[in-house]
């Protein structure tokens, strides 16, 4: 399967509440294309869904770093914002 084959899949599992399932999904497409920025901001939501915050953590914050290495620092400064909640919900153990 090519990456975009497995984001589509992933997404689907992921409306249909098979998060983990999902996560696997856009961790291949990632796999296979590291530069799919939605892959990333998809499975920062999946592995939120899941319990895995720093995991989520990670992967927003190299979706902003994508995004700010293709001059595109206005949309990574609008991820900024669930970073931070994130990693607020870490340090107050939420």
């Amino acid at each position: 399967m090519k990456a975009n084959e497995f984001y589509q899949q992933g997404s689907d599992r992921a409306r249909r509440g098979l998060y983990k399932e999902a996560f696997e999904d856009f961790t291949q497409a990632i796999n296979l294309n590291p530069g799919f920025v939605e892959a990333y901001m998809i499975r920062a939501d999946t592995r939120t869904l899941l319990g895995d915050k720093q995991g989520a953590v990670t992967d927003f914050q190299k979706a902003i770093d994508i995004y700010k290495a293709r001059g595109r620092a206005d949309i990574a400064d609008m991820l900024l914002t669930p970073l931070q909640a994130l990693k607020n919900e870490i340090e107050w153990g939420e």
